[in-house]
């Protein structure tokens, strides 16, 4: 009987490891591109376009999005990707950076959010809708608000989730009908990196509080 033991005890790890070997053979590297063919667009809603009560400033509705460029396929899921806490402007005479929002006149953006063009092509060419928000209103004004700008920042991303709602029912600007039936809504992921990693933990608890 304790021969017996001995041999169940042996096999059964045998066969998981053999079990997860074979997986891992049938599995695709995920940072190898994939079949689908991409393309890229952007929409862009203005640097204060966004307002809610929670926070003090006007939020930037704008991002960029990679997708196969055939459509016929789909619908595709959704992947939203949110940028973590940079300086928001840079100075065009001598590049220095600043933290404020609107930027002014002598100063650029500094495009956080088009960080992940690396990330969204091979994505996409494997099969998902890839949407990079900017937040560069909240990372110059988080510092002011006692959740460090956690709720801007899913607030702001359940905003962009309804715009791509919208985009995936009706249509609407800048992208006309192209998306219409394309986008899986009931398969989405969100991604975020340092305090964008805090605003899509906050966006799952506030999605659910919603109710639909």
């Amino acid at each position: 009987m304790k021969i017996i033991t001995m041999k169940t005890f042996l096999l059964v790890p045998f066969f998981a490891l053999s079990f997860i070997i074979h997986g891992f053979a049938q599995t695709p590297d995920p940072g190898l591109t994939g079949p689908f063919a991409v393309t890229s667009g952007t929409y862009d809603y203005g640097d204060l376009a966004f307002t809610t009560t929670d926070f003090p400033n006007g939020i930037e509705v704008r991002g960029k999005v990679f997708y196969p460029t055939s459509l016929s396929p789909g619908p595709f899921p959704l992947i939203m990707i949110l940028h973590g806490r940079h300086e928001t402007c840079y100075q065009i005479s001598n590049n220095n950076t600043v933290s404020i929002w609107p930027c002014v006149t002598g100063q650029n953006e500094i495009p956080s959010y088009q960080g992940y063009d690396y990330l969204a092509q091979t994505l996409a060419s494997q099969g998902y809708i890839v949407v990079s928000i900017g937040a560069n209103s909240i990372s110059a004004t988080d510092n002011n608000v006692s959740d460090w700008g956690m709720l801007a920042r899913a607030q702001l991303m359940q905003h962009h989730l309804d715009l791509w709602k919208t985009f995936n029912t009706t249509g609407g600007s800048p992208f006309g009908t192209s998306f219409v039936g394309k986008i899986d809504m009931t398969r989405i992921g969100t991604m975020g990196h340092s305090r964008g990693g805090e605003g899509v933990i906050k966006h799952a608890l506030y999605n659910k509080a919603q109710g639909s």
